[in-house]
């Protein structure tokens, strides 16, 4: 049998990580409105390629010389969007799960 590969799990968790560390800079800094924005500067290629989706998105919004802040409604609409697309996998998977050892039952 082949064993299934690490590495699509593993950018996964370096993509939230990195979007993590992000959102809480803004959260730190309580830059979530233009009046409160605050310089950013993404600490590998990770940060900066969410920096530039989460721009892209509308998540971080630029208030002009190179100052950010954090759209918490957008920030959540898009947490809330992620979510709708895991439960059903996810209760998909529990239910395969359940499932497989119904084959192997010998009773």
């Amino acid at each position: 049998m082949i064993a299934a590969s690490p590495v699509p799990s593993i950018v996964a968790g370096l993509v939230m990580r990195a979007r993590r560390r992000i959102a809480s800079h803004f959260f730190v800094h309580h830059a979530t409105s233009a009046e409160d924005a605050v310089a950013y500067a993404p600490q590998n290629h990770i940060e900066q390629r969410q920096f530039e989706k989460m721009q892209g998105r509308g998540v971080v919004r630029e208030a002009g010389a190179g100052r950010y802040w954090l759209d918490t409604a957008a920030w959540q609409a898009e947490s809330d969007a992620r979510r709708r697309r895991l439960i059903p996998i996810i209760l998909l998977l529990v239910l395969i799960g359940a499932a497989i050892p119904l084959f192997f039952y010998k009773g």
